[in-house]
């Protein structure tokens, strides 16, 4: 079943603020909380409600899904994260960095959000957070880069050499920001559970508060002393130079996955994901594998025929003009436009080359030039004559 378009689930525009978008969540999330909204499809609601969120909440995922969809997203590895986590960032007043449980019913912890997700989605918000904060990683695997490439390159294909700055976890710390592990000690302000709780009545119920511990910032730990490798980053800075294969016919906008060139945590490598920006050309329009070029022509070549030289994706080419060619005439040259070869296992031809001849303005001729012409014009030309007849008898 396709997804509906997260805009729609949350009921705004493509154009809404972040205030927007945060107001809307925050009212559809509390309209179909699975413990007050007793509806059979009120959890997939707000599963659906929360997906859209924290693709629209983020500038970059928003960003990946207005230009390509839920496919763009797919293709960067999103599914989507536990709904109970945004369902703290609104109600919790740190923004998102703790967890946030209710009581609906009375002082006692019967009946609250965090037991329900915890049944939902497989574990309490206090579990949840400890995960997340214990968690070494602290980047994303994949990379996301820009590439500018010409016409006849995404036309033709091409090999081209980037230089990538990605990440690599520190081979000294192994991602734990430390130089041994005696240089960790359990923060003595959260016990080493990296949540510090507090509780407080609202007219919702009772609300039990779980903020990331200031002095671990979540971790549980208090570092002290940092890894001499990466100065306590847990990861290195590296800059790599990768070659790159471009298909024929790749076009602006696609978005390129180079598998293994992003970032590394552990023998884990991520993907790196090219984005294609095509340079516009001064000859060529493309409309899906069919490309277009004009072709100035002498209008005295055009009229006796002759050899003329042709643009096309793979240089300048010579062929014959039949005589009489009209201005604004169409000559269609068979697979020579963008080549199919994403789509050769289905024995599909490649695109076509279509090319429109325009007349140039008449060269100045001599005197005896024009003599010649006007000997061989003596004849009435007959377009001309049904013209002037139609003019004759509309004006008589």
């Amino acid at each position: 079943m396709s997804k509906r378009d997260y805009y729609d689930v949350l009921g705004v525009s493509k154009t809404a603020s972040q205030d927007d978008i945060k107001k809307a969540f925050r009212k559809l999330a509390m309209q179909y909380h699975p413990d007050r909204n007793k509806a059979s499809d009120a959890e997939q609601k707000f599963k659906e409600i929360n997906e859209a969120y924290e693709v629209l909440k983020d500038e970059q995922k928003r960003k990946t899904y207005d230009h390509y969809g839920h496919e763009g997203l797919n293709q960067q590895g999103f599914h989507g994260s536990n709904p109970f986590d945004f369902f703290n960032e609104m109600f919790g007043n740190t923004g998102g960095s703790g967890g946030v449980k209710f009581s609906f019913g009375g002082d006692d912890d019967e009946g609250n959000l965090g037991d329900i997700f915890g049944n939902i989605f497989g574990g309490g918000s206090r579990r949840r957070t400890q995960k997340r904060s214990n968690n070494r990683q602290q980047y994303d695997l994949n990379v996301e880069a820009n590439l500018t490439i010409s016409f006849l390159d995404s036309v033709n294909g091409a090999k081209r050499s980037i230089t990538i700055k990605t990440k690599q976890e520190c081979p000294n710390c192994h991602g734990t920001g430390t130089d041994t592990p005696n240089d960790v000690k359990t923060c003595p302000k959260c016990h080493g559970t990296g949540v510090i709780t507090s509780r407080r009545r609202t007219i919702l119920g009772i609300m039990e508060q779980q903020e990331y511990c200031p002095d671990c910032q979540g971790t549980g730990k208090i570092v002290s002393k940092i890894c001499h490798v990466c100065n306590g980053k847990k990861y290195l800075d590296k800059t790599e130079v990768i070659d790159i294969d471009l298909d024929p016919g790749i076009s602006n906008g696609d978005t390129l996955e180079v598998r293994n060139k992003g970032n590394s945590i552990g023998s884990t490598r991520g993907n790196l994901y090219l984005h294609i920006y095509v340079q516009p050309s001064r000859i060529f329009k493309r409309n899906a594998n069919t490309l277009y070029a004009n072709v100035v022509v002498d209008p005295i070549i055009a009229i006796t025929g002759g050899i003329i030289k042709i643009p096309t994706p793979q240089g300048i080419k010579e062929i014959e003009l039949k005589s009489n060619t009209a201005n604004g005439e169409q000559i269609t040259i068979s697979n020579m436009g963008i080549k199919n070869v994403k789509r050769k296992m289905f024995r599909s031809t490649d695109g076509d080359l279509v090319l429109t001849i325009v007349y140039a303005k008449p060269k100045h001729y001599s005197k005896d030039e024009l003599q010649k012409l006007r000997s061989i014009n003596n004849d009435i030309n007959p377009e001309v004559d049904r013209f002037n007849k139609i003019v004759e008898k509309e004006l008589s």
